[in-house]
This record gives C-alpha cells, structure tokens and sequence, in this order.
C-alpha cells in the first residue's frame, strides 16, 4: 500500500497529535487469530500507516490488541476509511483511463 504511505502520516501518533510522516510502514492489523491461533492471511484493505517507531512496539513490546486498547482505538474504522479513499481514487484514475482509451479509439475510426 504505497498509497498509503504517500497519503498519510503515522496513526498513533496523530492520534496523540502529532504529524509524523517519517520512516513510515503499512502494518496490517492482525487482532484476531485463524482456528489453530495463527495469524490470518494479510489483507491491504486491513491496515494502517505506523512510523517506525510504533510498529517496532507494536510488534516487539505488545499485541495488536494490547497495542490499540492502549490508544483505546480500533484501527479498523481507520483502515476501512482509508481503503474507501484508496477504491474512490484508483476507481477515479480507472474511469479516466477508459475514457482517454475509448476517446483514442474514435479518434482512430473517424
């Protein structure tokens, strides 16, 4: 999720009010666990943007669960609202892409 990572800053710390857009990473959220307690399959559209230092807790001092109740957050309201602007973006550069492609293709026949 380049995007992701070129749109917007660290999640945790905005929420503590700072704008930190430096070494940032796309962490997929992982609060829930398959039947044999493994993680789930990663998904793009479950995750958010965390700097470095944030993930390197996240993923060395706590869980995922501990880490967001910490904040007293869930990141999936998050991650689902940046994977809508994603959709409307991509959908946007799509629909424009076809357009340019099918106006070509007239140009070509006339």
């Amino acid at each position: 999720m380049i995007w992701a990572l070129d749109s917007f800053d660290c999640y945790p710390c905005s929420l503590m009010g700072y704008a930190n857009y430096n070494q940032l990473q796309f962490h997929h959220i992982q609060l829930e666990r398959n039947k044999f307690g493994g993680a789930l399959l990663r998904d793009d559209s479950v995750g958010v943007v965390l700097c470095f230092n944030c993930h390197n807790k996240l993923h060395t001092k706590y869980s995922d669960k501990k880490f967001w109740s910490m904040l007293n957050v869930d990141p999936r309201i998050k991650a689902k609202q940046m994977y809508v602007e994603y959709k409307e973006i991509y959908n946007e550069k799509t629909k424009s892409k076809r357009n340019n492609t099918r106006s070509s293709n007239t140009k070509k026949n006339d």
